[in-house]
């Protein structure tokens, strides 16, 4: 019953569409000999019900989950870092990086780094997205800028 109900409902769509290689017709596509809309063309829109074609899903890029970041540090001592969510409050990674040094760290996209005050609390914090190739340690030993 449905399937006769959605094949009613195009052929009704199709009856208001004037027949192929009529005037008026905007369609490009061979006409037919008998002026009548014997069937319905790949182009047209679905009927209701049957859905939108999906797009190709394997065609798609994969979303970046990682970057590779090159950390610089151009404070005059061993900055003190931490690699999570908020230093001093949640489970994460404390380290340091020394002085006008340049090291590579592997991060999860969405992952934070900053860098701390001698008892671990954050003076400034920045969020790796797809796009962050470089931290850099401020001179003033107190600032994270990323790019």
């Amino acid at each position: 019953m449905k399937r006769t109900l959605v094949i009613s409902i195009a052929l009704l769509s199709g009856c208001l569409m004037p027949p192929m290689g009529q005037p008026g017709s905007s369609s490009t596509g061979p006409s037919s000999s008998s002026g009548s809309p014997s069937s319905f063309e790949s182009e047209s829109e679905p009927a209701p019900g049957m859905g939108a074609p999906q797009p190709d899903r394997a065609s798609a890029p994969a979303a970046v989950t990682t970057a590779s970041v090159t950390i610089r540090s151009s404070c005059s001592k061993t900055a003190k870092v931490f690699y999570g969510d908020k230093p001093g409050f949640s489970s994460g990674t404390q380290s340091s990086i020394s002085s006008n040094s340049v090291q590579s760290k592997t991060f999860r996209v969405g992952d934070q780094m900053w860098v701390t005050d001698e008892s671990g609390k954050g003076l400034d914090g920045v969020t790796i997205d797809a796009g962050t190739r470089q931290i850099e340690i401020s001179s003033s030993c107190s600032s994270l800028s990323s790019r």
